[in-house]
């Protein structure tokens, strides 16, 4: 990966929907060759998902604690009641980003973390507001 790619992975975090186009304008390439690389960084795994971001009444971080043997088990099985979930280092083992249309929406998804398997310990932030 070369200083070009890192300045499309920049564009593409801005706007994922930008258009080839625009990506070869913004970096003095062709759109041919913004293609080339563009399927490229998909093999390569560099870029894993196209995807949007909508406002949510409610979000949260939950910090989690994990039995040690089962802390990726219960990290694959949390996605599935998170939008992101990310292994640790440190004092807590997995943070999962969680978000809802209402803070009923928020519990139950941080209820059902709470009863993953391999989960002993939760504790959850809520976002008041954004500056």
């Amino acid at each position: 990966m070369d200083e070009i790619d890192r300045r499309i992975l920049d564009i593409l975090r801005d706007d994922a929907r930008t258009s080839y186009v625009d990506i070869a304008e913004a970096v003095d390439l062709t759109e041919g060759a913004i293609r080339k690389r563009m399927e490229r960084l998909k093999e390569d795994g560099v870029i894993k998902r196209f995807t949007i971001e909508t406002r949510a009444d409610v979000e949260g971080i939950v910090i989690i604690k994990a039995d040690p043997a089962r802390t990726k088990e219960a990290a694959d099985e949390i996605k599935a009641h998170a939008e992101r979930v990310y292994e640790l280092s440190g004092e807590y083992d997995i943070l999962a980003w969680v978000h809802s249309d209402d803070l009923e929406g928020l519990n139950s998804k941080v209820d059902n973390i709470r009863e993953t398997p391999g989960v002993s310990y939760t504790s959850t932030l809520i976002k008041l507001k954004e500056h």
